[in-house]
């Protein structure tokens, strides 16, 4: 009998964010003025409140060393997940 496909879970960019903070031992204020954008949008965007916008992408991937790329998928996965699941 087959098993029931289960998708995978798929996480806000801010947790990846949140870890690559933490890992750099980077300050809010600081990855803000990094990246050239108001403390307020890191924030939000650490919160899953703000998208990533191609903009911001290109902010973050210049910032941590990825591609735009990354960040724009890892936001439509989730983005994708939430209107999937309900969640």
């Amino acid at each position: 009998m087959p098993s029931k496909l289960v998708s995978a879970e798929s996480f806000p960019p801010g947790e990846y964010l949140r870890d690559e903070l933490s890992e750099r031992g980077w300050t809010i204020s600081e990855f803000a003025e990094i990246i050239g954008q108001p403390s307020q949008v890191v924030s939000e965007m650490l919160e899953a409140r703000v998208k990533v916008t191609p903009d911001l992408a290109q902010r973050l991937s210049a910032a941590l060393g990825t591609s735009a790329q990354v960040w724009l998928n890892l936001e439509e996965a989730y983005r994708l997940h939430t209107r999937t699941h309900g969640t």
